[in-house]
């Protein structure tokens, strides 16, 4: 053997150790309704269940709704729980039939969560736009703060009328996230959260809010979320001992 073949097989070590495993993908394609009826339980409520409740509309997208008095809130479980490891959620967010939030300095809408009601960490926000301007609106993020915390950082101003895809990844045992808008994962994240979560939390599914705030009309759609395990200390063993012999043998044959 030479160490082309060596380095390959290193490559491809590194390739497997980094495969993103694919846990939902949601489309919302249901009958107009009740999330948590129309998907046959697929969601389910965990917070306010039935008061206000998550609807799917005609276009296959589920819609959320700020406002006064107990709103339901809704997850998805993930299959199973997860201790390590990176979770990533993309979906898109259409305020196009809706309206911003035009005072205070937002409220999450998207969180992972653990097998309890109140366990949220890798938190999205809704944030009023930085000026005064119905037509513009930010999304922030904050690993586990609790709405219009000073900890929460703002993207740009969005426009409203336009369809914005947000990804989220959420390091479960570094307790810090990630998220871009509009941008690949392979670039610069748009913000970032690297002040761990209070404290460490299993992840069991993802969850979408609505909050007594000053919004309507937020649609959710296209959800994909993925896994990316760590590498077990075998895998790395062989990675940097193939890299090794590869190295040995290409210094050998110079």
């Amino acid at each position: 053997m030479n160490s082309r073949f060596f380095l390959l097989s290193a490559g491809a070590l590194i390739a497997a150790s980094s495969v993103h495993a694919q846990l939902i993908s949601e489309s919302f394609t249901y009958s107009s309704g009740n999330l948590t009826t129309v998907s046959s339980g697929a969601w389910a409520a965990h917070s306010g269940a039935g008061s206000n409740p998550v609807q799917v509309n005609a276009g296959g997208a589920a819609v959320l709704a700020g406002g006064s008095g107990t709103r339901e809130d809704v997850n998805r479980a993930l299959g199973s729980t997860y201790v390590d490891g990176v979770l990533t959620a993309s979906f898109t967010v259409d305020l196009s039939l809706g309206s911003v939030p035009t005072t205070g300095t937002g409220t999450y809408f998207f969180h992972f969560k653990d097998g309890s009601n109140t366990g949220f960490r890798g938190r999205v926000y809704l944030g009023s736009p930085s000026v005064a301007d119905t037509d513009l609106f930010r999304i922030g993020l904050e690993n586990d703060a609790s709405d219009g915390g000073a900890s929460i950082s703002y993207t740009s101003d969005l426009d409203r009328t336009e369809v914005h895809t947000v990804t989220i990844s959420y390091d479960v045992a570094a307790r810090t996230s990630k998220l871009w808008v509009n941008a690949p994962t392979s670039g610069a994240a748009t913000l970032q959260d690297s002040t761990p979560a209070g404290s460490f939390l299993e992840i069991t599914s993802v969850g979408f809010r609505q909050a007594g705030h000053t919004y309507s009309g937020l649609a959710v759609d296209n959800l994909v979320v993925t896994y990316t395990p760590v590498p077990e200390p075998e895998e790395w063993a062989a990675i940097v001992g193939a890299g090794l012999i590869g190295f040995a043998l290409w210094r050998r044959r110079r």
